[in-house]
């Protein structure tokens, strides 16, 4: 597909909904190993390592493209580091569309074979994961392509998807935990998760809300910077702060583009926001391998870090709580 020369739009409902192969319906696994460890009263892991391509961005990506072809669009553009790149390539190859992605030339995800061998177009960005959301939404503007980034006019259909792993949870604890904790990069998992427990507590299927804990890489998430500092809003990093490494790339960024609807979240519901280190994060995933036999992205620990910390500081009750993980594919 040659971006300059694509057309984005067909005939309305041109191309096919979703396969049969959907996301969803991941383990909520009790972590016994790892509250012996860590001492924690009730642990559980909703493990979106079950999903098509290992994270929970297949939630989104198969909502996002469900979208694009209910509305007749026939190519969808995104950018990414990793994950959700891979996600959007695997939807919309199950959806009959083609996909344009922008991806930061500086990053060293190990996924972007996969993106093209799923059929993906990709296009090197020189500049970061900001930029390359720019480039895209450029071309989604100017050649009628559906925009899949994060805060933009599509966003709701990301924030609804992962609204549905609220109601996964409610489904096998029979009630909201006391908190939910979940690794923030542009805040869209984060606001997704408790909007959907926002619609659970208020149509009375739940006796309560969560509080939402949250973390990122050590200095370099707006959002924890924000909320720490008790800023009213969300507000962005200088780009020389933000240093990528192998690990840390997942939730790095200088701009957080729902970072406004995490804020609300974490306020809301008098959450907890902590940084996390490199090591930690590697120290963690090691941790869980080995005591729970579960294979996660070393970022995604950075929320297991946080509500550990929370529990060190006497802020935890003899209770039901959950941390969001990520699977690991090489």
């Amino acid at each position: 597909m040659d971006e300059s020369n694509s057309s984005g739009r067909g005939g309305r409902g041109a191309a096919t909904d979703c396969s049969p192969v959907q996301p969803g319906k991941t383990a909520l696994l009790r972590g016994r190993n790892v509250e012996r460890a860590l001492g924690f009263e009730r642990i559980h892991f909703k493990f979106e390592g079950g999903n098509p391509t290992g994270s929970q961005k297949d939630r989104a990506a198969f909502e996002l493209a469900r979208r694009a072809a209910h509305e007749g669009y026939e190519v969808i553009t995104l950018a990414t580091c990793g994950n959700f790149g891979v996600a959007a390539a695997y939807a919309a190859q199950h959806s009959s569309l083609r996909t344009l992605i922008f991806f930061p030339e500086r990053y060293h995800t190990r996924r972007l074979a996969e993106m093209t061998r799923l059929g993906a177009e990709v296009i090197r960005v020189d500049g970061d994961y900001e930029a390359a959301v720019a480039q895209s939404r450029e071309a989604a503007e100017r050649n009628g392509l559906f925009d899949a980034n994060p805060g933009g006019k599509n966003g709701d259909a990301s924030l609804e998807a992962y609204g549905e792993i609220a109601r996964e949870i409610v489904e096998v604890l029979g009630d909201a935990p006391h908190s939910v904790a979940v690794p923030v990069s542009n805040g869209t998992t984060l606001a997704g998760i408790f909007d959907g427990f926002c619609r659970l507590y208020e149509s009375g299927k739940t006796s309560r809300m969560p509080r939402m804990i949250t973390a990122s890489s050590y200095r370099k998430n707006p959002i924890i910077k924000s909320f720490r500092e008790g800023h009213a809003f969300c507000m962005d990093l200088h780009p020389s702060e933000i240093h990528e490494t192998t690990v840390n790339e997942p939730l790095i960024n200088w701009h957080s583009f729902d970072g406004e609807l995490a804020l609300r979240a974490l306020r809301a519901s008098g959450g907890y926001a902590e940084h996390a280190s490199d090591q930690d994060m590697l120290q963690h995933a090691r941790l869980l391998l080995q005591r729970e036999g579960l294979s996660v992205l070393p970022a995604s620990t950075s929320a297991l870090i946080a509500l550990a910390k929370v529990r060190l500081n006497g802020g935890l009750p003899e209770d039901d709580h959950v941390v969001v993980l990520t699977g690991r594919r090489q």
